[in-house]
């Protein structure tokens, strides 16, 4: 019963800000575009320096000569190992955010290989083709990485090969959409022989798994793919069509945070959602990596102490509220009265 009281009391405090706090980051975000930075470009650090993860931080990796597909792996390679020196300073949900697009990417060129040598008369099936492969659809590769418009751009480049050019460039305008979509070319595929594509396949399968074996998505579609998953802003708009189901909004509230880790306020809302879907542990985790990447921020120290507060950790929730009050506008510091006054400050 304890237990309950506090999830009632936390419900109650933040349950106020909610749409307010989602409001302000869609607006943050205009014409439904995401702020993130190139493909995975950039991460905070706890100073408030960036460790850069994305194209000009792998380029000295990468063989500009070399075909599109083993650059295309090496770069995830690097964002594997840039993931796990992430995790062990802390910073876990970008390294999250880096393994999704790892595996949006590789999985895409996979089920690509797969389809053209279905196309190319292999197997019963698609379907057999893919075998045991770990990601069967398209609409699973788009909820393992959201940030990433590769399936769009494969799914264009597969209609390409089939004639099909009015549904591939509606394919391809999709991955446009992404404000930090990056040029591919991945033709020359077609003109591979079928030795050629079962030996390539190997590699990118064996790339694929040993994602898989590090990365288990918490991002999942909640509707039909429509090009625009990769803003936080979509995230947040779907959101508002689900008011009475609270596990489809922190669903919502996830998805938005792991498009992009580099804002603040998403990991408030994130906060704010599992809260409200009694999942205290999720809420703790994003507040606290939220607090690593941006500890003045004055929203998530507000959060911080309510937590705080709800667990009767009183001295831990006032030095929370300090720091909140340095940054806080007005209507947070009204907030901020409110709950020193409730833990007795």
């Amino acid at each position: 019963m304890k237990r309950r009281i506090k999830i009632g009391f936390l419900l109650l405090a933040m349950m106020v800000s909610f749409s307010a706090c989602g409001q302000s980051a869609e607006e943050e975000k205009t014409g439904g575009e995401s702020t993130q930075s190139s493909s995975a470009e950039t991460s905070g650090t706890e100073d408030g320096s960036s460790t850069e993860s994305g194209s000009d931080s792998t380029a000295d990796d990468i063989d500009p000569n070399a075909p599109a597909h083993d650059q295309l792996m090496s770069k995830c390679r690097t964002y594997l190992d840039r993931a796990n020196d992430l995790d062990d300073v802390g910073n876990v949900l970008t390294a999250e955010y880096l393994r999704g697009y790892a595996q949006a990417e590789v999985s895409s060129l996979r089920m690509s290989i797969d389809t053209i040598l279905w196309l190319m008369g292999e197997g019963e099936s698609l379907s057999a083709v893919i075998g045991n492969a770990p990601y069967r659809t398209w609409e699973a590769i788009i909820g393992a990485g959201l940030g990433n418009d590769a399936p769009f751009y494969f799914q264009g480049l597969l209609l390409e090969i089939q004639g099909k050019k009015d549904e591939a460039e509606e394919s391809y305008q999709k991955a446009a959409m992404n404000t930090s979509h990056e040029e591919r070319d991945f033709y020359y595929l077609r003109h591979m022989s079928v030795e050629e594509l079962y030996q390539l396949r190997e590699k990118v399968l064996e790339l694929e798994y040993d994602i898989v074996e590090q990365y288990t998505p918490r991002t999942a579609l909640v509707k039909e793919p429509t090009g625009a998953e990769f803003a936080p802003a979509f995230h947040l708009a779907v959101m508002k069509e689900y008011e009475e189901s609270p596990s489809d909004i922190y669903q919502c509230a996830v998805n938005a945070l792991l498009t992009n880790p580099t804002d603040p306020s998403l990991y408030s809302i994130a906060a704010t959602a599992a809260i409200n879907a009694e999942k205290l542990e999720e809420a703790y985790e994003f507040i606290n990596d939220g607090l690593f990447l941006f500890s003045d921020d004055a929203e998530l120290n507000y959060y911080a102490a309510l937590l705080s507060a709800s667990e009767e950790k009183k001295d831990q929730a006032k030095a929370y509220l300090e720091k909140a009050k340095v940054k806080a506008d007005e209507e947070l510091k009204t907030k901020i009265q409110a709950l020193s006054e409730q833990i007795g400050e």
